[in-house]
């Protein structure tokens, strides 16, 4: 028998919740390969001056980034209007700078809606991010704030989590996390991309500027040497495409509450429209919409301190994947149960908008209505819901407001 161990600690939510959801995913799934994986994971520019191409970079999960397919030139409506974009802005603050013409882009990274530019302007390296809705283009004048112990610099932190500057020249591949985050065993240390030329790096944290944030070079051990950084202030960021979603209703003023307070930071976080909403014993979770983009943000009382409450963006979807006749699909683990409580999970998912009703039948034998609402609907599921069937599948069918069924799908639930 062991005496005097130390107390239990309570994990912290995010962390319960990112390993439930591998643990309830490696049940689920069938055994894979041991091949190495191949991921398609942005649109990226690494080329000399004057140049621009964009390729689908590959990255191999354990073994970080690879050599890109193939290049192909990319004169697109895209990449101009967020070059036009970016240009607009920037000129509204009065500064000296280049025309676009004499940009030489080096990366051009895509990160689900947000397209990220990294151009020399001269001698002087220039970032800019644009979303649906918003740009923000980093100050070429402004003096680069170092990165501790190392000859990197950071030149643009933006609220939806972008980390840019430039790399030391020893670096080929950067890691970039939020300060003490987790890396689970199961996931592949995140590798974000340098240019070989100019070294300028773009990476992702999903934390906010003023989060303290880890970075350094990854290593063959796919460990990185941390130090916290901040950065300058950007020349612009502002709202050029305004759509504000409704923050009034029941929905949309939880929505709002529960971007706010998630420590995932998201773009556009206005123009998300509330949809299906869902409350139970001090919890509550909805289902947002932007364009074909659908997410879930949940609440619950934080484990262990009273009076607080933890916010959560679902940190394994932030776009579900398309289902049968145009329907999206997924099963959030949030809320979770606490201790004594039953297992309850939500169903959630997109919808296409003529959508009016949603009809549930789990294997437990229990039929429900979903709330439907903007395109998404939620609905609980619990413990009692599943059968012991090892194949036990849930059925879902979506009608129209004249009762033609739109959408029939059988899931599998974990």
């Amino acid at each position: 028998m062991i005496d005097n161990l130390p107390p239990r600690r309570e994990l912290p939510p995010d962390v319960r919740d990112r390993i439930r959801l591998k643990m309830r995913a490696g049940i689920a799934e069938p055994a894979r390969s041991r091949r190495p994986v191949w991921l398609a994971a942005a649109a990226v520019v690494v080329l000399a001056a004057g140049a621009v191409f964009a390729t689908g970079v590959l990255r191999d999960r354990a073994n970080g980034p690879v050599a890109p397919a193939a290049p192909a030139t990319t004169g697109s409506a895209q990449l101009q209007d967020a070059v036009d974009r970016c240009w607009n802005a920037a000129k509204t603050r009065g500064k000296a700078l280049a025309l676009p013409r004499d940009w030489q882009l080096k990366i051009i990274f895509n990160h689900g809606t947000t397209l990220v530019l990294a151009a020399m302007v001269g001698d002087r390296p220039l970032f800019c991010e644009t979303t649906l809705t918003s740009v923000t283009v980093s100050d070429p004048a402004a003096k680069p704030v170092p990165v501790p112990g190392t000859r990197s610099t950071v030149l643009l932190r933006t609220a939806d989590g972008l980390i840019a500057g430039v790399a030391d020249p020893a670096w080929h591949a950067i890691s970039a996390a939020p300060a003490g985050a987790l890396i689970l065993p199961d996931s592949a240390t995140p590798a974000w991309w340098i240019s070989p030329v100019t070294h300028q790096f773009v990476a992702f944290t999903d934390a906010g500027p003023d989060v303290p944030v880890t970075l350094g070079p990854l290593n063959t051990t796919g460990a990185s040497a941390d130090a916290l950084v901040t950065a300058p202030a950007p020349l612009v960021t502002t709202v050029d495409r305004p759509a504000p979603a409704e923050r009034t209703s029941v929905a949309g003023k939880f929505l709002g509450e529960c971007l706010a307070g998630s420590p995932l930071q998201l773009p556009d976080r206005d123009a998300w429209v509330a949809g299906a909403h869902l409350g139970w014993n001090g919890r509550e979770i909805v289902v947002a919409r932007l364009g074909s983009r659908v997410i879930s943000c949940s609440a619950r009382p934080y484990p262990g301190k009273p009076g607080r409450t933890y916010y959560n963006i679902d940190p394994d979807q932030q776009m579900l994947k398309p289902g049968l006749g145009g329907g999206m699909f997924a099963q959030v683990l949030a809320p979770v149960k606490e201790t004594g409580e039953p297992e309850q999970s939500a169903l959630v998912g997109g919808l296409p908008e003529n959508v009016t009703r949603v009809s549930v039948t789990y294997p437990g034998g229990r039929h429900v209505d979903a709330v439907v609402a903007h395109g998404t609907f939620a609905v609980w599921h619990t413990d009692a819901d599943d059968s012991s069937t090892v194949d036990a599948r849930t059925n879902v069918k979506a009608y129209d407001a004249q009762g033609k069924l739109v959408i029939e799908a059988s899931l599998k639930l974990i």
